[in-house]
């Protein structure tokens, strides 16, 4: 978006592309208007993927409710194939790429009018920092950026819950579907992903890391040699996107979603994209500058999250303590209107169909 948008872009990755990395790997719809803006949906289309055309939902006694999904709506793609799909259109649309150089160090320039990067390879002045780089930002640890809440409320809300992850051989039970099924111990998220691959997504605490592994593989056939990787915490406080002059921090970098509604890709994208909306009026002195830079991007990044984040909340809790998931999940039984419906705020349309329990 910011080299599209005139603005010379440098790209600094920790580690080079394609690599690996734990996600869900399903594309909300929400996902497609962004891509197309930017100009790379039909790069994206044209990854390997599974169009998705079922949600099914999971008890921990094994009651099932499937629910239809709109066609096409919902798209398994590997975060692999899709961070390196978007790495090659960057580059090509003009964007620097700085392959392998884990950032050491961030510090304001002599004129306190930009920032002074230095990697691993080389030392890099830019007069605005896009923070993309996760949950565990390094440029919130190098800057000591402080919490947009109480230091009470910080430790409140950092838990020891962590997700596991792996890809596994496709069992036809999950041929073109999603699943979310609460376990003994946490929740698992199942998606078929394309090139005959499951995507298996083990969400526990750290202290039944061992049982939530065995638990998966007596359940998925998850062999004992599997390697998994990891990434914690599921949720932290949320720090302001906007914390400094020339700064923006973006996707889990300003605030972390829970996976279980698969619209963490689509906050990325989107607060990235408004990231260099405001990168370009600071740089141009749109409206009125550096000021208005900061204000748009704050309030812009704070309307993206009100209007659609609760459902992320509620889902939170259902997660979080299972006899909520499990009393939800009892509830949709009698009434699977209501679950079709908070379906259909996440994936638009899913309202429609029946659902049916198994």
């Amino acid at each position: 978006a910011a080299v599209r948008a005139g603005l010379r872009t440098a790209i600094v990755e920790r580690v080079p592309f394609p690599r690996h990395k734990v996600c869900g790997d399903c594309f909300n719809p929400s996902v497609w208007p962004v891509l197309a803006s930017l100009g790379v949906e039909d790069a994206v289309r044209s990854l390997p993927h599974t169009l998705l055309k079922r949600v099914r939902f999971v008890s921990r006694r094994g009651r099932a409710l499937e629910l239809p999904l709109p066609p096409g709506a919902e798209y398994g793609i590997t975060r692999r194939d899709f961070d390196d799909a978007l790495l090659r259109e960057a580059a090509q649309a003009g964007a620097v790429l700085y392959s392998g150089s884990p950032v050491t160090g961030i510090t304001r320039t002599a004129d306190a009018k930009g920032w002074r990067v230095v990697t691993g390879r080389c030392t890099l002045t830019s007069r605005v920092l896009v923070a993309a780089d996760g949950r565990n930002s390094t440029t919130s640890r190098l800057l000591l950026l402080p919490s947009s809440r109480s230091a009470p409320q910080a430790a409140a809300a950092s838990t020891t819950r962590l997700a596991l992850q792996c890809h596994l051989p496709l069992a036809e039970a999950y041929r073109d579907t999603v699943a979310l099924e609460w376990t003994k111990h946490g929740y698992c998220g199942l998606a078929h992903v394309g090139d005959g691959l499951l995507n298996l997504c083990v969400v526990t605490t750290g202290k039944k890391v061992a049982e939530a592994k065995t638990e998966a593989a007596g359940r998925y056939g998850v062999p004992a040699d599997q390697v998994w990787s990891s990434i914690a915490p599921l949720n932290r406080a949320s720090l302001n996107p906007a914390p400094l002059p020339g700064l923006f921090l973006t996707g889990d970098a300003a605030r972390v979603v829970e996976p279980f509604t698969g619209e963490g890709i689509f906050y990325a994208l989107r607060s990235g994209q408004l990231a260099a909306e405001a990168a370009r009026r600071l740089l141009t002195g749109g409206d009125t500058g550096p000021g208005h830079a900061a204000s748009f991007y704050a309030s812009a990044h704070r309307a993206l999250y009100q209007r659609r984040l609760w459902v992320n909340r509620l889902a939170r809790f259902t997660v979080t303590y299972p006899w909520a998931g499990n009393a939800s999940l009892a509830v949709f039984r009698l009434f699977p209107q209501g679950l079709r419906w908070l379906t259909s705020k996440v994936v638009p349309g899913s309202a429609a169909g029946p659902g049916a329990w198994k």
